[in-house]
């Protein structure tokens, strides 16, 4: 795969930067080949690449990625958050296996699916072993130490046979007696008894120690589950705006709350179960056959009867597991959409409406959940009443052999003890069975949701086509050392029409804007101003056209609504997606916040919650040594001080969501902008970010993205100017007294967009 690196400013005398790959989700070795090296740039030259080899397997893997990561410039100055770049791996694979890709790609998949449901699950279990970091080995390991179990009960059998048929039984001759040494033979026979005693218990210090280590050491779930959800959870953010229609969030919380976690216990994890119940089948056919030959009629009849129920009902199952899954998501979806719709349900004072509506669906469910009941009923009487019978014949029949000395009495009662563990073990084979074809349904959902379309095949087109276009702009430019060809190149799109937008829908229409200005997309309502900015971060694509913008520019979509991520402080929400930290960052986070009137007490408060304690502001520091002190009651030591220091600066970001809803709807909407201003990107795009603010304060931020364009940034160091590239703003507003600090203005009307000239140019 090619690297593509380009030296963007100055040309003049050559320039070198050394390169490295970085793991992320991709490690190397496995999915791509770890590289490093040094690139040599002459005079004039712009673009150099490198290789870095990917590796194909048949392994399905979601979208995963690694950083490619220049260093140690010379004669070149590296840009902040410019020098890492994300390499995307497209796994064009099928979960669990490349032999469903037909049957995913069906009309109905799930019916496909369902109706090879045993080689689903049989991929899904060669897709654990195989691909799951570290579960082959502990399932080798987890499959021998299973059959201790086994041995030891193979050891009480000939133990308790021994101790009725020999050392219970006096006319035994001595002889075969373990201890004799006695001259009394009572005496040796009790002294054998203790001996048998201290062997049948003496192993399960052994058992009990391998069960502590397969418990501690080879526990598989966890490993199985996290790596489904990480995949799931990484494909659902990238999917498409039609698979996430067809994947609700309700849908989504299922699959990962209870779908995996029953897939991984009752598609996997139950294997060793099996495993260990068939060695037990195993080693008691065995003993049977040595015994009493003719005894051994139920190791056929036993799985004989299962596979006949099992095969005349599995259809059923499956039918009655998909409409308890469908059942479950409609439950699931009311309270959700209750939830959501809360404040308007109280608005409108219908709550009783919607609880009897809810009421509804949960009678709808009765006649499905007994339908269930009955059916796990004679299920589970199936299994049972093999072995009474089992047990009944074989009372009835080989009584007369003991009676007439064919069989000891020893075998006798062993071998009806073994019946009753056959049967035992034979049920929870059953169990086994059972749960692995109700893992089937859960199984089929998942795999579906998996191989879901994302939006990352259509955006690595949409880059490769920008990156030809932007290469044929760049050769109508002439080159010049001095300054950046890359700066010179517009941003825009040519020859594009939007099927819903009233100012593209019907005529092609070529707009453009230099890099460096501020954009003003304006209009009356509801012609498109919206739908121009969602072109340009590729939210929209047009039907036709070309949309270009220069690939190593960072675009960022602020959107109208303001956001704020309830799982993190108020520090990391600002900082939210910003690839590296430097030591000034604080500040300038701080003076942002100072500049957006965001400044008092209890939100710099808040805002140190989420530092390191060197890094908090003096009064927090200050309050923190007393709170400390105080605690250790005028005790503490420089060394106990500094240990606490360390502890809660390694607590970061602990505080909870109570800081949001302290916030007015004017400051969570300038903390959206704020963050927008601490990212810094290359092309800022603000969806009428001034619109519901008073004239005062909608002054007071349109200047701060006027300085954003002419600064380069907001509160950033005036002496890195040259080492930064433009920036450039496109905003929208409906009312043009917004139009004074603009450079340029795109007007959307009834017949088309047009470009202006701003008041300030």
């Amino acid at each position: 795969t090619p690297i593509g690196v380009t030296r963007i400013g100055k040309l003049v005398g050559p320039a070198s930067v050394e390169y490295r790959t970085l793991d992320g989700s991709a490690k190397a070795g496995l999915k791509y080949e770890n590289t490093k090296g040094t690139l040599k740039f002459e005079a004039g030259e712009i673009v150099k690449q490198f290789d870095v080899a990917v590796i194909d397997d048949d392994a399905f893997d979601t979208t995963v990625e690694f950083q490619v990561i220049l260093e140690k410039s010379s004669n070149c100055a590296l840009p902040y958050n410019g020098n890492v770049c994300r390499v995307l791996i497209l796994d064009d694979d099928t979960f669990p296996s490349n032999d469903f890709e037909g049957a995913i790609n069906e009309e109905n998949a799930e019916e496909a699916l369902h109706a090879r449901g045993i080689p689903l699950l049989w991929s899904f279990i060669v897709f654990a072993w195989s691909h799951v970091p570290d579960i082959k080995k502990r399932s080798i390991m987890s499959m021998f130490l299973a059959q201790l179990g086994n041995f030891y009960y193979l050891l009480t059998i000939w133990l308790k046979i021994y101790l009725v048929d020999t050392v219970l039984n006096t006319k035994s001759p001595q002889d075969h007696l373990w201890i004799r040494w006695n001259p009394s033979e009572t005496e040796n026979r009790k002294m054998t008894a203790l001996l048998l005693g201290a062997i049948y218990i003496a192993p399960n210090f052994i058992l009990t120690g391998a069960d502590y280590f397969e418990m501690r050491v080879l526990e598989m779930g966890f490993n199985i589950r996290r790596h489904l959800r990480v995949n799931l959870f990484r494909k659902y953010l990238n999917y498409t705006a039609e698979s996430r229609r067809e994947v609700p969030i309700q849908d989504l919380k299922t699959s990962m709350m209870e779908d995996i976690p029953d897939i991984v216990s009752n598609g996997y994890v139950i294997l060793f179960e099996l495993w260990r119940s068939f060695g037990k089948i195993f080693w008691v056919c065995a003993f049977l056959l040595k015994k009493h030959p003719k005894s051994a009629f139920p190791m056929l009849f036993y799985p004989t009867m299962m596979g006949a129920w099992l095969a005349c009902r599995h259809r059923k199952r499956m039918s009655l597991l998909a409409r308890q899954g469908d059942a479950e998501s409609e439950t699931q979806g009311w309270l959700i959409h209750a939830s959501n719709g809360q404040q308007l349900i109280a608005d409108y004072k219908q709550q009783g409406f919607v609880v009897r509506k809810f009421e509804e669906v949960l009678v709808k469910q009765r006649q499905l959940a007994m339908a269930i009941k009955s059916f796990e009923f004679f299920n589970e009487l199936l299994v049972p009443w093999i072995t009474i019978l089992a047990v009944g014949i074989y009372m009835g029949f080989f009584a007369s052999k003991v009676l007439d000395d064919d069989l000891k009495l020893g075998s006798y009662l062993a071998t009806m003890s073994v019946y009753k563990d056959l049967g035992d073990r034979f049920e929870g084979v059953y169990s086994c069975w059972s749960s692995l074809s109700e893992s089937i349904e859960p199984l089929v959902g998942l795999t579906i949701q998996l191989n879901l379309a994302t939006e990352l095949p259509n955006q690595k087109l949409v880059m490769e086509k920008r990156d030809r276009f932007s290469d044929e702009m760049m050769r109508q430019i002439p080159l010049d050392t001095k300054v950046s060809v890359y700066d010179q190149l517009p941003i825009g799109f040519k020859d594009v029409t939007v099927e819903h937008s009233p100012a593209l829908r019907d005529t092609p229409h070529t707009i453009q804007a230099p890099q460096g200005n501020v954009v003003l997309v304006t209009g009356t309502h509801d012609l498109g101003k919206s739908t121009l900015l969602k072109i340009l971060t590729d939210q929209i694509r047009p039907m036709q056209g070309q949309v270009f913008c220069p690939l190593h520019l960072r675009v960022l979509n602020v959107s109208h609504t303001p956001l704020l991520i309830q799982s993190m402080g108020l520090y990391r929400n600002l900082v939210f997606g910003k690839s590296t930290e430097d030591p000034g960052d604080v500040a300038r986070v701080r003076g942002i916040l100072r500049r957006l009137k965001l400044d008092k007490p209890w939100i710099m408060s808040e805002l140190d919650k989420g530092l390191p304690i060197d890094q908090r502001s003096p009064r927090s520091q200050l309050a923190i040594k007393v709170h400390h002190r105080s605690e250790d009651e005028g005790t503490s030591s420089d060394e106990e001080y500094d240990e606490t220091e360390k502890e809660d600066a390694g607590a970061e970001d602990e505080s909870d969501d109570e800081w949001q809803t302290q916030l007015s709807e004017s400051e969570i909407k300038r903390l959206h902008l704020a963050r927008a201003f601490i990212y810094n990107p290359e092309v800022l795009i603000m969806h009428r970010p001034v619109d519901e603010f008073d004239n005062d304060m909608a002054q007071h931020v349109l200047g701060l993205m006027r300085e954003f364009v002419d600064g380069r940034g907001v509160e950033v160091d005036a002496g890195d100017f040259e080492l930064r590239r433009p920036r450039t703003l496109f905003f929208s507003a409906g009312n043009a007294a917004r139009t004074g600090i603009a450079d340029v203005v795109w007007r959307a009307g009834e017949h088309g967009v047009t470009a202006e000239r701003g008041q300030r140019s």
